[in-house]
């Protein structure tokens, strides 16, 4: 069967948690095609597509692939008619991704026009969702009913051919607001990691859920939030403040008290200590994976000051390292955020890559080496998180001991 992905505005790590995903979940798939921001790829087994897409963060929509045409004037209305539900009212809508040329838009209208007239001449209401843009967004294909009073035909152009499929579930957005949004302590001024991000993260571990995570920059939570709704059981957090931790304590014991699905045998420890004391509190060899957005430095900064900013965090991120090795078990993952600097066009890393090698640790490739060269990747094996007018860039990485 072929499915596509529709990513958001993350693609390369979206990518990276897609196939992450399906590679720990052991199932069998081979890709077709990968593009700036959709992936299409074949499997020997029917996917699970709504439990798929609740454990994705970056993934906005996934569908079935189920035709390949040359020319979008030989697109059968009656094709596109049988992948209708039945009813006396029918919602659908068109998206369209890849190498779109022009006149598409007007040929989506036509095409519109042509599925109302011939469900009309079947004595069937039909409403055509539409947009500003040439694809629609998860929130019109959620509020609109598509999924469950009608279809969204998603359109990929690509070279000579054009992929037609359809959208079989979509990111819930209303639940990701929620949790976000609604928790008591949310201060966007202290770098708030975004929870899409923090789940992307937690995947990239490829983790069961009873093995036991970390946060030791746990901050208000977010990172640990999104474990429990992950399902994780054994989850310890810290922090060297201690209004951090009281945070902390405050977001889990709101989210444990708005969950939609029952908990058991949940554990989880949240704590306040230095990062560079961790060893002292946390039993050695005893972590499966350490998930973390540590202190990315001030969030407004002088030019003139960045070299002493990187320094000191240099110093921060090489000292928990250091502690990271006696807590972390000898296979065990760390997925981590770096500060990337901005000033001007340049970008500027934390310089301790070498050093973190030296010390016995390996940064692991989250891609299949086929995809090496048509991926969006640092020359130092990352990826590079942003939004736009941001002057602190993230950069993912992800390390296991060098045995």
């Amino acid at each position: 069967m072929k499915y596509f992905f529709v990513f958001g505005s993350q693609p390369t790590l979206s990518l990276a948690e897609v196939l992450n995903v399906l590679d720990f979940k052991k199932i069998d798939f081979s890709l077709k095609i990968f593009k700036k921001n959709f992936l299409i790829l074949k499997t020997k087994e029917k996917l699970n597509e709504d439990e798929l897409q609740k454990r994705l963060g970056g993934t906005v929509k996934i569908g079935i692939i189920f035709l390949k045409i040359d020319d979008f004037k030989k697109i059968d209305l009656e094709f596109l008619k049988k992948e209708l539900p039945k009813g006396k009212k029918i919602y659908f809508g068109f998206s369209c991704y890849g190498e779109i040329k022009e006149g598409v838009k007007s040929q989506i209208k036509k095409l519109a026009l042509k599925l109302k007239k011939k469900l009309k001449e079947e004595n069937v209401s039909s409403r055509w969702v539409s947009s500003k843009e040439i694809f629609l967004s998860s929130v019109i294909v959620k509020k609109n009913k598509l999924l469950i009073s009608g279809a969204e035909f998603v359109f990929f152009f690509i070279k000579e051919k054009i992929f037609i499929g359809k959208t079989l579930t979509c990111q819930e957005f209303e639940e990701y607001e929620f949790y976000d949004f609604s928790r008591p302590i949310r201060k966007i001024e202290k770098g708030l990691i975004p929870p899409k991000l923090a789940k992307i993260m937690i995947n990239l571990a490829k983790i069961s859920e009873e093995k036991i995570l970390l946060d030791p920059f746990c901050g208000s939570g977010t990172i640990i939030n999104q474990a429990i709704l992950m399902g994780y059981k054994n989850i310890i957090g810290t922090d060297i403040s201690k209004e951090a931790v009281k945070d902390t304590q405050k977001n889990i014991k709101w989210l444990l008290k708005n969950l939609k699905f029952k908990t058991f045998n949940l554990k989880i420890n949240i704590f306040q200590t230095d990062v560079r004391n961790l060893s002292e509190k946390i039993s050695p060899k005893s972590i499966d994976a350490i998930i973390t957005e540590p202190y990315l430095g001030p969030l407004k900064f002088k030019k003139t000051k960045i070299k002493e900013i990187v320094k000191e965090l240099s110093e921060l991120y090489l000292k928990a390292f250091s502690e990271f090795k006696k807590v972390l078990k000898e296979e065990g993952k760390i997925v981590i955020v770096f500060p990337v600097f901005l000033i001007g066009r340049k970008l500027i890393f934390l310089p301790i890559l070498d050093n973190l090698k030296k010390s016995g640790w390996q940064i692991l490739n989250p891609f299949p080496l086929e995809l090496k060269n048509e991926i969006e990747m640092t020359k130092r094996n990352s990826i590079i998180y942003f939004r736009p007018n941001q002057k602190i860039l993230r950069e993912i990485l992800i390390f296991t001991p060098n045995l």
